[in-house]
């Protein structure tokens, strides 16, 4: 087996000059580089990674873990991308599908020493499950937990949502409909605190028939919009916690004979390129930086840094599936 030995004496430079080469860290000729590239081709010497990995410690490799595409996950991935690049890191992706087994996967892959850290989009397994993972690497995410051993980038959904409500009470809008997460997230009951909040202090009703929750995101729009058709007494807004729900659900109303927003207004969530795409009024609540901060945490705890985090805002984002009411502009 060709060995790093063999390159240095076929390119007649020293064993230290061929690992600077193969590892990009330091100062080499373009001259002597260009003696040891052809020497690695001649004898046709691939480096062991993981050996590599072993020795230094570190893999420069940050695990991404998804359970499959949805809106926000193309923002997400590439400010994560763009940022660990600018830190010399590189980003491996990992569709779960939601399956506990194939997650608990890559988390190993930092125990192996084929990861250096692991930033979680969607998750599959209960948080209890997934910290202990931690002494391997640091582990960030984007969902709102409390944990001392998982980094969480989150923004408050309730001041947030709120601001959605409040935005739709002062447009006239006061049925209102509401399409949540998982129950058990915690923007979630975050969200449900700022509905009760909302209703006390402007004295509307709060029914639990304009909750609806969204557990799957796929083609749950769809089924959200058929269900709003079939409601003896319709919201005359609908606020989602997501655009890309937000936009099945227009789709699916519009095939319904419905229009956007002349028989119902929508807000979303996330300021997403689909809510751009279809003129969607949204919330931005800084889901660049979230994905910044995220590896801002890794990089530090890797490093033994203290590179400073993005201050993050939340932003109302005005297009048309919001105009002021009619019978409100007469006011």
């Amino acid at each position: 087996m060709t060995t790093i030995i063999d390159v240095a004496k076929q390119a007649q430079v020293s064993k230290s000059t061929v690992s600077r080469v193969i590892s990009g860290n330091g100062y080499v000729s373009q001259e002597s580089r260009k003696k040891v590239l052809d020497a690695m081709e001649a004898l046709s010497y691939s480096p062991n990674l993981i050996a590599r990995n072993l020795q230094s410690g570190e893999t420069k490799t940050i695990g991404f873990l998804a359970h499959g595409f949805f809106d926000p996950l193309g923002i997400f991935l590439e400010s994560f991308i763009s940022i660990a690049k600018h830190y010399n890191y590189y980003v491996t992706l990992y569709f779960t599908d939601g399956d506990k087994a194939k997650e608990i996967d890559a988390l190993n892959q930092m125990k192996y020493k084929q990861l250096d850290g692991v930033f979680i989009l969607t998750r599959a397994n209960e948080w209890e499950v997934i910290e202990p993972y931690s002494i391997y690497g640091p582990i960030a995410t984007w969902h709102r937990i409390d944990s001392e051993r998982i980094y969480s980038s989150y923004v408050d959904h309730y001041s947030g949502y709120l601001r959605s409500l409040n935005y739709l009470f002062q447009r006239g809008y006061h049925s209102i409909g509401h399409v949540l997460g998982n129950s058990e997230n915690l923007n979630t009951k975050a969200r449900l605190r700022a509905i009760a909040d909302f209703h006390n202090e402007n004295h509307i009703p709060n029914k639990s028939e304009w909750i609806f929750h969204d557990n799957a995101r796929q083609d749950n729009g769809r089924i959200i919009a058929r269900q709003w058709h079939s409601m003896a007494n319709r919201t005359d807004a609908m606020a989602f916690y997501t655009d890309s729900v937000a936009a099945s659900f227009i789709s699916e109303l519009q095939i319904l004979g419905y229009s956007i927003p002349e028989d119902v207004a929508v807000i979303g969530f996330d300021n997403s390129e689909i809510s751009r795409l279809m003129h969607i009024t949204t919330v931005d609540y800084s889901i660049k930086h979230q994905a910044e901060n995220s590896f801002i945490y890794i990089h530090n705890q890797l490093n033994k840094k203290t590179i400073a985090e993005r201050k993050m805002s939340v932003q109302l984002i005005e297009r048309s599936t919001v105009p002021v009411r009619s019978d409100k502009k007469k006011q």
